[in-house]
């Protein structure tokens, strides 16, 4: 057995320091949250809340109550009346229901139908069985028909009455059926049944013109009959509220330009301001005991290294947006201004920190502008070659290439060569292959699949 000296070099992250990276990589929402568990956790931490920052905001809304105060009666009368209907109920912060489930619309249904009762269980079983979209299973209806002993003609005529409740289409056991349910309900014609029926698949690449050949009709004739398909739903479920929770985005940076200026802040309204109680601070300089001094002061060096934590982050996401923001003032300041090329090593240099760095600031963050609410992550864009003396990004490309698209005749579709070869007369050095990846990424179908006849 032989032993040997090796020297090594490891990079520990400390319990402290990781801690640090977590709170730079938590956006506005969760270090909320965070924020005030830790207040519950520390007895030393004490908050206030932060000062608002769209000021301008709360000026309107003075202006406007001082503007009612000082109206007629009648505006007074009515905005009591307004201001006693919202404080009625609280409900309404919590996100009140209003919207049926299609389950509930379709259970309602059930119940006002005339049947008997082992009718109504199945049908009552059915409505259960029916995912969000409106489909059933074949081993929904194979459930049914074990646990209620149904034969299969029994089992279909159930079926069949189910398939006439509301929305047309529900209760569909695949894509075709649901198309026939409605075409039948809206008295569509007999092409677009049969078209429905027999030729799904050819319809979905839009080989009409075979269609037509094989059916002996004229294009237009088919052109007629696919417009009715098209009218028909998918998915006749998706109109109804699933109690899904609605994401919503609370910004982290708000961009807003002020006299021909691009003006960048920290969206912290929302987040506690943090600070030692000074309370637990007289404690230490009293006649406590020492082992009460001391968890005080382990309590303190936590709740300091949690508030230096939180203004690192802070210091480190705003010094990285106004970056970004003055390497995209073009997307900001111009309306149909585009995304230039940026990388992250681009910030990255010019705030003089690691790329790592950079990419946790950025990460799960959005910035809130003129033009709407974007990730951070958007503004990063890989550059392009370009005939031209600045490079173009792959997201102006892609814009550029959703508007010929756009512009182009439906009639004789461009196809992915054609887009390449126009971009390319542009200044734009791009392949084929990279037009369909991106046009794939835009959701955006092939020259046949766009082609109208």
């Amino acid at each position: 057995m032989e032993l040997s000296l090796q020297l090594s070099q490891k990079q520990i992250l400390s319990q402290r320091m990781q801690q640090s990276v977590e709170i730079l990589q938590m956006n506005t929402t969760t270090l909320s949250e965070c924020v005030r568990e830790w207040m519950e956790e520390n007895p030393v931490l004490d908050w206030k809340e932060a000062e608002p920052v769209a000021q301008e905001k709360n000026d309107k809304l003075r202006e406007k109550l001082e503007w009612l105060e000082a109206a007629d009666e009648q505006n007074r009368g009515y905005y009591k009346v307004e201001h006693e209907k919202e404080n009625e109920s609280d409900d309404w912060k919590y996100g009140k229901k209003t919207k049926r489930t299609l389950r509930e619309s379709l259970l309602f249904q059930i119940h006002m139908l005339p049947s008997g009762q082992k009718e109504r269980s199945v049908l009552s079983f059915l409505a259960e069985s029916t995912d969000a979209g409106g489909y059933l299973e074949e081993a929904d209806l194979e459930a049914a028909k074990e646990k209620y002993h149904l034969s299969q003609a029994e089992m279909e005529r159930i079926l069949e009455r189910f398939q006439t409740l509301e929305p047309v289409g529900v209760g569909a056991r695949n894509l075709k059926e649901c198309l026939l349910i409605q075409l039948r309900a809206k008295g569509a014609s007999a092409l677009a049944i049969r078209m429905a029926e027999e030729y799904l698949e050819e319809l979905g690449k839009n080989r009409l013109q075979a269609v037509a050949k094989q059916l002996h009709v004229k294009l237009c004739e088919a052109a007629e009959a696919f417009q009715e398909i098209k009218t028909c739903s998918p998915k006749p479920g998706s109109g109804f509220d699933e109690s899904a929770d609605t994401g919503y985005i609370l910004p982290d940076i708000l961009v807003e330009k002020r006299n021909g200026e691009l003006n960048v802040s920290l969206n912290s309204g929302y987040i506690p301001q943090l600070f030692v109680s000074p309370y637990y601070l007289g404690l230490l300089k009293s006649d406590a005991q020492e082992e009460a001094k001391d968890y005080i002061k382990h309590k303190v060096g936590q709740a300091q290294w949690l508030i230096q934590c939180i203004h690192s982050r802070e210091n480190t996401l705003l010094r990285t947006a106004e970056v970004i923001v003055s390497l995209q003032q073009p997307f900001f300041l111009e309306k149909d201004g585009a995304v230039r090329p940026m990388r992250l090593v681009d910030v990255a240099e010019m705030l003089q920190v690691h790329e790592s760095t950079v990419s946790r600031a950025i990460n799960g963050k959005y910035l809130q502008c003129c033009r709407g609410v974007y990730p951070l992550q958007y503004f990063f864009s890989k550059a392009l070659a370009s005939g031209e003396e600045e490079a173009v990004s792959a997201k102006q490309t892609q814009q550029q290439l959703r508007k010929m698209i756009e512009q182009e005749d439906k009639k004789d579709p461009l196809s992915d060569r054609a887009l390449a070869e126009a971009l390319q007369q542009q200044g734009i050095r791009i392949s084929r292959r990279t037009v369909a990846k991106y046009r794939q990424a835009m959701q955006i179908l092939g020259a046949a699949g766009r082609k109208e006849f």
